[in-house]
């Protein structure tokens, strides 16, 4: 090859590099400025209540980045919508953006991507009641959080999601996060949750003055008309109302909500609700209580319901993928019936074989295994079992969320059974496998009693449980 010709070629190759390097450069410059957009201005978008806004931004980036194929940026996208819809109540749509999400979690294995998805998986179960299955989703994001170099107020408020799930059984252990949260993050709301904690957990009043206060000042000039200013006055007023100063409290719970309101962070009111209606009953205004009785009651229920939707799903989603499972195992069991049947015709001569035979049927799935209703027993601790007796004699509208997540299977197995069960019906289900009588039942959730013997024999007939047969060991030996 001549001189020239090699230098021609090696001007094509350094061009050719050259080319790859800028548009790498082009597609980092473009990558980094979908992430910006993603994280900073969804995030001042949401800190200002404008989620309709959020929920276009999303959209329009989630397009961008398909089309540019940044999985990470679609990811993203799918998990701040997620978290738009959740505080929307929306619980279902919310999930659906999380499926969505995790599926290109699992292709990137990305640390910052799983972090932000398992906090927000832990919020969603949180909201629908599942603490155990929130818990463990937020222990998957603080293992991830913990592995990206750079301390953010993301690994700051997953420990304060934290501290919530072990407020009622470990508060020790809930205090000491809230603490790790703020070390992280030494923020305004932040020292509102330690504040809020000394309140309602500790009665520390002093501790609960002090840091409530200390998250007034803390306040940023850019947190203003924000969600955590409106969280940060509903704590405050909280503070206040234990201290029986009811025109500040009052103040700050309109103030709070007014804000919440704006923002559109619906999740808090039914609380300040339910506060405001105290200070007023504590003033003996009765018009402005009943007022208020109302607004928490209604908004209360509508959260309750789009929660039991999102149950639903998941319920009706793992009794379809149980169905299929149980379609493929009758295939093979036929076929393996039909080859031993082959096999017995040709032996059945020999008494060998007729022995085994013998042995195979009296091992007949058929057949009621003997340790089946203390393994079953044995399924619900005695710490779990307490609380569902609890939660049914308050009548306690998390009963059949909390019942659910502790002992699947019975749902499963009654759906199986009818699929037009009701909630009520299998709320029902759930009081009597606890072992109450008709007449508690009836005192528990304010009905007569002749009212649960009625429903009670409808249930039995949707069951198809023989007459005679207790209902209490049936729903026991499913």
């Amino acid at each position: 090859m001549k001189k020239k010709d090699l230098k021609e070629l090696s001007n094509i190759i350094l061009f050719a590099l050259l080319l790859v390097m800028v548009t790498n450069c082009s597609k980092n410059n473009k990558d980094a400025s979908i992430d910006k957009a993603l994280l900073d201005k969804n995030e001042k978008l949401m800190l200002n209540g404008k989620k309709e806004e959020s929920i276009e931004l999303n959209k329009k980036l989630i397009k961008i980045s398909k089309k540019n194929k940044y999985e990470k940026g679609e990811a993203l996208g799918y998990i701040n919508l997620a978290t738009t819809y959740r505080t929307l109540g929306k619980y279902k749509v919310s999930s659906y953006y999380l499926k969505l999400a995790q599926g290109l979690a699992i292709k990137l294995q990305d640390d910052f991507i799983y972090t932000k998805l398992y906090y927000e998986y832990a919020w969603v179960n949180s909201a629908l009641g599942l603490s155990t299955t929130g818990l463990n989703y937020n222990t998957k994001a603080l293992k991830y959080a913990l592995k990206l170099n750079e301390r953010s107020s993301l690994l700051g408020d997953i420990y304060g999601q934290r501290a919530g799930f072990f407020i009622d059984k470990k508060s020790d252990s809930a205090l000491i996060y809230f603490h790790k949260g703020f070390d992280v993050d030494p923020s305004a709301l932040n020292s509102s949750l330690i504040g809020r904690f000394h309140l309602k957990v500790s009665n520390n009043l002093d501790s609960a003055t002090f840091y409530n206060k200390n998250a007034l000042i803390l306040l940023k000039r850019k947190e203003y008309g924000t969600i955590r200013e409106g969280i940060i006055y509903s704590f405050y007023g909280g503070l206040l109302l234990k201290k029986k100063e009811y025109l500040p409290a009052l103040e700050y719970y309109e103030k709070a909500s007014t804000i919440l309101k704006k923002t559109q962070s619906i999740n808090m009111l039914p609380e300040i609700y339910r506060n405001i209606s105290i200070i007023y009953k504590s003033m003996n205004n009765k018009n402005k209580e009943n007022e208020y009785v109302l607004k928490y009651t209604q908004l209360n229920d509508n959260l309750k319901m789009a929660g039991n939707e999102a149950i639903d799903i998941s319920i009706n989603k793992y009794i379809e993928k149980e169905s299929n499972n149980e379609s493929t195992s009758t295939f093979m069991y036929l076929l393996i019936g039909s080859i031993i049947f082959i096999i017995a015709i040709i032996f059945s001569f020999l008494k060998i074989r007729k022995n085994r035979l013998k042995k195979q049927i009296s091992l007949s799935p058929f057949e009621p295994e003997e340790n089946t209703s203390k393994e079953r027993k044995d399924e619900i601790t005695n710490e779990n079992f307490t609380e569902l007796i609890d939660l049914a004699k308050s009548n306690d509208l998390k009963l059949i969320n909390r019942f659910q997540e502790i002992h699947p299977d019975l749902f499963l197995s009654l759906l199986k059974i009818n699929p037009q069960l009701t909630k009520s019906e299998l709320s029902l289900c759930v009081m009597i496998w606890l072992g109450f009588s008709s007449k508690e039942i009836a005192n528990f959730t304010f009905m007569q009693h002749r009212s649960v013997h009625n429903k009670t024999g409808r249930l039995r007939k949707k069951l198809n449980i023989q007459q005679g047969q207790n209902i209490h060991n049936f729903l026991k030996s499913i």
